[in-house]
């Protein structure tokens, strides 16, 4: 019997950095112009577009685009002329636009083994939608992990537009948080959501969700009315949403793991991605993360091992990026992982995110042993009143001690910080650009603070004054304008550490690895941050052209 076909879209990573940030902000700044009439006390969209304003000048441009960190390495083999990407170059040019999304590895999978025939569109830029719509598809599934609403209401609609019989079904992270509210939400809201009547058929509404699009599809497939599968957003005739009955999903983590070998090699790359644990133990304040995942699950040591044996018997793959949120959250197992990849010696380098305080001197030490050669750490400030604020159970002195012990191992770090969080003033601000400088942390990103309802400060907004939504918000000790004008100054500031304002350095270092670079490669960097060519700027873009292959 023939399989129905599914079409999978992990992600929009755009070819056009500047086109993306311009299309963002001026979605952003529409979306708060409908949200305005809701708080009567803020000039919600005249914030944001203040805001917008400062976070450009934290921005690398070059000759008026704004560039990531591989555009400026395109511009520099490319005679310092802009490089536009495109699918047909895009194999020969530096671009996210090729990362592997763990999202749809694992979606691809999980059809696959529910008797479906999967096609994994890793990047929605880079599809060939007719060609893919020629499959006759049964649907295509989109995942908002990495893609906005807006997005996912146009590809929707071109899809459509091609095949209106595919059935279109959105899920994942940005949907759950949208929708989760179900007939409780805003009246606004649920008008905003109406255009995607005719668009999309089905939301899916589960942090997990994949049993819950299973059944979706086997609906379709049997021609059955959906309305007896739980956690989903269906359009009524008249174009209203109505909600089924909510029911938790709970997989284990050890059915999550991916069988690398049964993955066809064309979604595969020299860097892929690995999940060895899903939740968090901590509840900082400004992170939604425990809202979506509320109970820490962890990966077996055997299945974890079975993995990582997998991939290295690939044979191509020379760095794994853990995208554990937090991979050293339990030292115990942490040590016990460790001294695994450092018995197997895999051969290839990995990445992951840390927690600062779990980062002892011997630890370090057994990290990079076993090949970790980055580490991406949610340091947050340097204030340690700041810290308290935000429940970060994090002291300042700590990060200190992390940083030192990653730099005498020479494992490279990135430290996020947000900027703004209740309690920021500009003494707790200097006192970030305090830790960065004296630290010699090589890479560093600050992050506007980010008001979400479904966050634990949002409890406390009485406590804090806080008022607003997203980056629109103001509180006791600062509004969300001054706080960008900061992350504009902090590029002045800080001495040595590098950022480019705009993408993941972690993303970009896992996918210079995969290319073969040096770990060293991103040091020709460290003195940048400029947001316009200056003489300064001239002499980095001179190094890195002797580097840039």
């Amino acid at each position: 019997m023939t399989r129905p076909k599914v079409i999978i879209i992990a992600m929009n990573q755009p070819l056009d950095t500047d086109a993306h940030l311009r299309e963002r902000m001026s979605g952003a700044e529409k979306r708060a112009e409908r949200q305005a009439h809701r708080f009567k006390g803020l000039d919600l969209p005249g914030t944001l577009r203040a805001v917008h304003r400062h976070l450009r000048r934290t921005m690398l441009r070059v000759d008026g685009r704004f560039m990531d960190l591989l555009d400026l390495m395109n511009y520099v083999r490319n005679g310092r002329r802009p490089l536009q990407v495109t699918p047909e170059n895009v194999s020969e040019a530096y671009s996210l636009a090729q990362t592997v999304s763990l999202n749809g590895i694992y979606l691809y999978q999980f059809l696959k083994n529910e008797g479906y025939d999967p096609i994994l569109v890793q990047n929605y830029a880079l599809a060939d939608l007719e060609s893919l719509m020629g499959e006759e598809p049964l649907a295509a599934c989109i995942s908002s992990n990495y893609i906005f609403m807006e997005e996912i209401k146009a590809m929707a609609g071109r899809i459509k537009a091609i095949r209106p019989e595919t059935a279109v079904v959105a899920g994942g992270m940005l949907v759950k948080k949208v929708l989760d509210a179900g007939d409780a939400l805003p009246s606004d809201a649920k008008q905003y959501l109406s255009s995607f009547s005719g668009k999309v058929d089905a939301f899916v509404i589960e942090a997990h969700g994949e049993q819950t699009l299973a059944k979706y599809l086997r609906c379709l497939s049997r021609g059955e009315p959906p309305a007896g599968v739980p956690n989903l957003g269906l359009f009524s005739s008249d174009g209203s949403l109505r909600f089924t009955r909510r029911q938790a999903e709970d997989v284990e983590v050890d059915e999550t793991a991916i069988q690398w070998d049964q993955i066809p090699r064309r979604y595969l790359r020299p860097t892929l991605p690995v999940n060895s644990s899903r939740g968090c133990h901590y509840r900082c304040r400004f992170c939604t993360y425990h809202w979506y995942f509320p109970r820490v699950h962890y990966k077996s040591l055997q299945v974890l091992r079975d993995e990582l044996c997998r991939i290295r018997d690939l044979g191509f793959v020379r760095h794994v990026r853990f995208t554990d949120d937090n991979f050293t959250a339990d030292p115990k197992r942490f040590r016990a992982v460790l001294e695994m990849m450092i018995r197997e010696s895999f051969g290839f380098s990995w990445s992951s995110f840390a927690r600062a305080s779990a980062l002892k001197p011997d630890l370090v030490r057994l990290m990079k042993r076993a090949g970790c050669e980055f580490v991406d750490m949610g340091i947050e400030s340097g204030s340690d009143a700041v810290l308290r604020n935000m429940d970060k159970k994090l002291r300042r002195e700590q990060s200190l001690e992390a940083i030192r012990a990653l730099n005498a191992e020479g494992i490279y770090s990135r430290g996020s910080f947000i900027v703004g969080f209740p309690g920021e003033t500009e003494e707790t601000f200097l006192d970030t650009v305090a830790l960065i400088n004296e630290s010699r942390l090589p890479y560093y990103h600050p992050y506007l603070f980010y008001y979400s309802r479904q966050s634990p400060v949002h409890k406390e907004r009485d406590r804090f004054g806080l008022q607003g939504i997203g980056l629109s918000w103001r509180h006791d000790t600062m509004d969300a304008a001054e706080a960008a004008g900061h992350m504009g100054r902090m590029i002045r500031l800080v001495e040595q550490g590098y950022t480019d304002g705009i993408a993941y350095v972690e993303e970009v270092y896992k996918i210079l690895r995969g290319k073969g670079y040096a770990p060293a490669l991103q040091l020709a960097l460290e003195e940048g941050g400029e947001a316009e060519v200056s003489p300064e700027a001239e002499k980095i873009l001179d190094r890195l052209a002797r580097i840039v292959r």
